[in-house]
């Protein structure tokens, strides 16, 4: 019998390894169980709103062009449909080609990545699908260890799946994912990169969309362009092993540069103070219709502005030119703004806030800086609301130096230039912008009045305002250039006063309109009292001190500056704070402002005025902002008539008026003049001396003065006291005695006899001895004088000098002082003239002395 062999048993590995992974699964399993609870229970809240990412907002200037875009996350969402195969394609074979196959999770590819992770390291290869990608994006938050937050990507994945089509997901991951640069989402991509809408990508543009996800910043094509090729080039020969496309057009793909877009950056940046306001303005819009303000960054709204862009642009130009500037040494830079509205709607057409955009959401020093506006405050709070009480552009204000009782120190408006001008119409006032008759008349209608009319112009006036120091400007807080610009807007629309906006509607991303703006408006005045302050205003554009905004065009305009604050450091300092121009056509309103932000010792206006630099900007912006517009005149009302009036009076012209203040003058048909002048006065006047005429005087003469309807009685003489009648007498002819007229051009010396030596039967008096004259030309700040000294021998007390001036083409000698000094200046000299002067002596006894020697004075500039 054959012996038997006895059986080997062999070790059997893979039962083996079997039973080790099955003990270590029991063993574990507790611990794993419990792990899986302990995530489970940490899961973050299931909310489908999360996938419904943060969407970028959309700015339009007027006529619906993008101009600017704000966002937390720059996205832009677009429909699946609208994405190109070719852009899908390239992401399922770089990121998940078995999407359409698996429900959320990819054994395959999950168990090859934890094989390679376990070979080379964690983080060799990922084994996310586009699910699991979309599930961390809207829910994860990063902040949980890597293997909790795997396991919570495969629930939420696997939740999705069961929740939404394949489509769905895919189209909320193509909205979701950042590509780098500031954009998420593709359509945010194609606009970054390639500044075209993703359904206008090529093969290769949309190959490097899809690769540039993995690592945004190591495949930024700007800094690394050798990187993102690479990248592309991976994609696309990915698209190639899963055949979705061929290797032919692979390599075409390949070969193509990168033509990149430098827009988006330029543009996010662009207009950056007009949007500033947007913003401002938008969001007060959203909080009144209930919306939360924060849908600005994150809502994905279209907010339609009114910006005219061609204007826009020729304000930035101008700004960005220094030589429209002044020069200054300062390190603080003298700063500027501007801003152009449509005055019939209230549209803000052009805005700028400084010469530079330091920061977002900064001062805005077109909207948000307070100022005193200076003289353009006189037609709003003064000359406005007199013409309303029944003035006119003819009356007449007394332009002398005026005391105001106060409860603090006496209130003495100065004017600018340092001159009185006497009587002068309301539009002469307001044309040179002489301070001392809007003061006068805002105390003759109620600082009430013109507290109220600035008000109702939008004006934040505040109580303290309410003193004579508003005619100008003199306020606690000040205005910003959008307030006076509004307000100027309504002598342009007919005395409709309309509420300024930027935004003229808001909708949300599909295009439902979540906000209509209706800007609130009012009458403030008649379309009478608006056209008689355009109609002054254009006076002071065509030969008043706006004369540098002039256009081959009807402009009204004001100009304004405001003096240095009245502080120790600024004493001796001549300069100004601010400089302002106003201005409007019949279609536009723009204002000018210039200053420094902070006002000091260093850092003021000087020679700076608002109708030079300021005026000169507002011109070279408004000639663009009215290009190609038909030039038409302002509307005058059918109630507006015009008629002759005397401008020294403001009242009809008498026969006695002189034919150089009858004028012609703009009324509304209410409020015109039924009076006759009668301000001018016929007297006799001694023929030489032009005096009251005493007995002795040889001749007299009619002459034709002013009568001021009150007397003016102060120490300094206005510019018209010139035109009123003496109140002198004749120190010419004094006693009897009369001196005969030697013509002026007679030289050497002159004999004249004396009369009383003809009469033998008078005694001999002792009369005073003839004075010795001499004289100097003076140059002083205000132009040139004539200083004269004499002396006489063996002078007596208590003598009275006579002075005496003729010229060569007036040969009449007048007598144009008595003094009681041995001194005496002439400031009514003029240059390139030549001036003769005598004087004579007269003592108690009104006896007269011999004339003295005669001297010639020739002035030269």
């Amino acid at each position: 019998m054959a012996s038997a062999k006895k059986k080997t048993r062999r070790l059997n590995y893979k039962r083996l390894f079997l039973l080790i992974i099955l003990a270590g699964f029991v063993i574990t399993a507790g611990i794993g169980a419990g792990f899986v609870v302990g995530v489970i229970r940490n899961m973050p809240d299931w909310q489908p709103d999360r996938i419904e990412a943060d969407l970028t907002t959309f700015f339009y200037d007027r006529d619906g062009e993008q101009i600017a875009t704000r966002y937390m996350e720059n996205r832009i969402p677009v429909e699946f449909e609208e994405i190109p195969d070719t852009v899908k394609k390239a992401f399922l074979a770089i990121e998940d080609h078995q999407f359409y196959n698996h429900h959320g999770i990819n054994f395959y590819r999950l168990a090859g990545a934890v094989w390679a992770n376990l070979r080379h390291g964690w983080g060799t290869q990922g084994g996310s699908t586009i699910t699991i990608q979309l599930a961390n994006n809207a829910f994860i938050e990063h902040r949980q260890k890597k293997l909790e937050r795997k396991i919570q990507e495969a629930i939420l994945a696997i939740q999705l799946e069961r929740m939404y089509s394949k489509d769905d997901i895919f189209e909320m991951y193509l909205n979701q994912i950042y590509f780098g640069n500031g954009a998420w989402g593709v359509q945010a991509a194609a606009k970054t990169y390639f500044g075209k809408d993703v359904g206008e990508l090529d093969l290769a543009e949309s190959a490097f969309q899809a690769g540039v996800v993995q690592r945004p910043t190591s495949y930024n094509p700007y800094k690394y362009p050798e990187r993102a090729q690479a990248r592309r080039a991976t994609v696309l020969d990915r698209m190639v092993r899963y055949e979705y496309i061929s290797e032919e057009e692979a390599a075409q793909a390949k070969r193509k540069e990168f033509n990149l877009n430098n827009e988006p950056f330029q543009q996010r940046h662009q207009y950056p103070y007009f949007i500033d306001h947007v913003i401002e303005e938008a969001e007060d819009l959203l909080v009144s219709y209930d919306i939360d303000p924060m849908q600005l960054y994150k809502g994905g709204l279209r907010v339609y502005t009114t910006m005219d862009t061609r204007i826009q642009n020729k304000i930035e130009e101008v700004f960005n030119n220094p030589e429209n500037f002044p020069k200054t040494n300062t390190e603080q830079p003298l700063q500027s703004a501007i801003v152009v509205i449509d005055p019939h709607t209230g549209d803000i057409l052009g805005l700028m806030g400084g010469r530079e955009h330091v920061t977002q959401r900064g001062l805005n020093r077109a909207t948000q800086m307070k100022r005193s506006p200076g003289s353009v405050i006189k037609p709003i709070t003064v000359y406005g609301p007199a013409l309303e009480k029944g003035f006119s552009p003819a009356t007449v204000i007394d332009d002398v130096p005026v005391t105001y009782p106060s409860t603090q120190k006496p209130y003495q408006p100065k004017n600018y230039d340092g001159r009185y001008r006497g009587l002068i119409t309301m539009r002469e006032a307001i044309k040179h912008s002489v301070n001392i008759p809007a003061v006068k008349m805002l105390d003759t209608i109620g600082v009430s009045t013109g507290f109220d009319f600035g008000n109702r112009l939008g004006l934040p006036l505040v109580n303290s305002d309410k003193n004579l120091s508003l005619a100008l400007g003199g306020l606690t807080y000040g205005v910003s250039p959008l307030e006076l610009v509004s307000a100027y807007g309504a002598f342009s629309n007919g005395g409709i006063w309309i509420e300024p906006k930027a935004v003229s509607k808001i909708t949300d991303s599909r295009g439902n309109v979540l906000v209509e703006v209706n800007n609130r408006q009012h009458v403030v005045m008649s379309e009478e009292t608006a056209f008689l302050i355009t109609d002054m205003l254009q006076s002071v554009v065509e030969s008043g001190t706006g004369t540098r905004a002039r256009m081959n065009r009807p402009v009204a305009g004001k100009t304004g500056t405001t003096q240095l604050p009245d502080k120790p450091e600024f004493k001796n300092k001549k300069g100004n704070q601010d400089a302002w121009f106003v201005g409007y056509t019949p279609e536009l309103a723009a204002v000018v402002w210039m200053g420094y932000d902070k006002t000091d010792a260093n850092h003021y206006l000087n020679q700076i005025y608002g109708g030079r630099y300021p005026a000169q900007i507002w011109k070279a912006v408004m000639e663009t902002a009215s290009k190609d517009v038909p030039v038409k005149k302002f509307p005058v009302p059918s109630s507006i008539v015009y008629k002759s009036i005397d401008a020294k009076s403001g009242l009809l012209p008498s026969e006695l008026t002189p034919q150089m203040f009858i004028v012609s003058e703009a009324f509304n048909k209410k409020h015109v003049p039924q009076e006759i002048s009668n301000v001018w006065e016929e007297a006799q006047v001694c023929a030489e001396t032009g005096l009251i005429p005493t007995p002795y005087c040889p001749t007299t003469v009619t002459g034709l003065f002013l009568k001021r309807p009150i007397p003016y009685t102060g120490s300094i003489k206005p510019e018209d006291a010139d035109l009123e009648l003496p109140t002198e007498t004749c120190t010419l002819h004094l006693s009897g005695v009369d001196l005969p007229d030697v013509p002026a051009a007679t030289e050497g010396e002159i004999d004249i006899p004396d009369p009383r030596q003809n009469d033998s039967s008078s005694p001999a008096t002792e009369v005073p001895s003839a004075p010795v004259l001499s004289g100097e030309i003076v140059k002083g700040a205000k132009g040139f004088k004539v200083d004269l000294s004499w002396s006489v021998p063996g002078e007596g007390d208590n003598l009275i000098y006579s002075i005496e001036r003729w010229t060569k083409k007036d040969s009449t000698r007048y007598s144009i002082g008595v003094t009681t000094e041995n001194h005496y200046s002439d400031s009514k000299v003029e240059s390139d003239s030549t001036y003769y002067y005598r004087i004579f002596a007269i003592d108690n006894d009104t006896d007269l002395s011999a004339p003295s020697n005669e001297i010639m004075i020739s002035i030269n500039d």
